[in-house]
């Protein structure tokens, strides 16, 4: 698997970060958009956003039954213990498009790498 470090579009990344409601084992991740020669091609932003502080963010209500209720991604300074949305970029295993490697840390001690790509959904590796 060939994968790929890029850097985000910071001001772009809160506005779809905040708007994301879908769980990680359903729902792609939101592809964001990348910073090219420190610019952002979508908004023209100069702040950049870097993989390592977005982090799953466990959420559980009043009324949890122990399970998550859903995860949200959340921009830290602190790379989270459930792991990293996203980890890296690579090629979809199906289709070959652009896809966000995601890796999930569980309480158990196992650990998950996923494939979103907007295309073929979450493919689990």
């Amino acid at each position: 698997m060939k994968t790929e470090h890029h850097v985000y579009c910071r001001e772009c990344g809160q506005s779809i970060l905040k708007q994301w409601k879908g769980w990680p084992q359903r729902d792609a991740i939101p592809m964001l958009p990348r910073m090219f020669d420190g610019t952002c091609e979508a908004c023209g932003g100069t702040e950049g956003l870097e993989p390592s502080t977005i982090s799953w963010l466990n959420y559980h209500s009043e009324f949890s039954t122990g399970l998550p209720d859903y995860w949200l991604l959340v921009i830290s300074p602190q790379q989270g213990k459930w792991g990293q949305p996203y980890y890296c970029e690579s090629n979809c295993p199906r289709c070959n498009g652009r896809s966000i490697v995601s890796q999930m840390n569980y309480t158990n001690g196992t650990e998950e790498i996923c494939h979103n790509c907007n295309v073929c959904g979450v493919i689990k590796t």
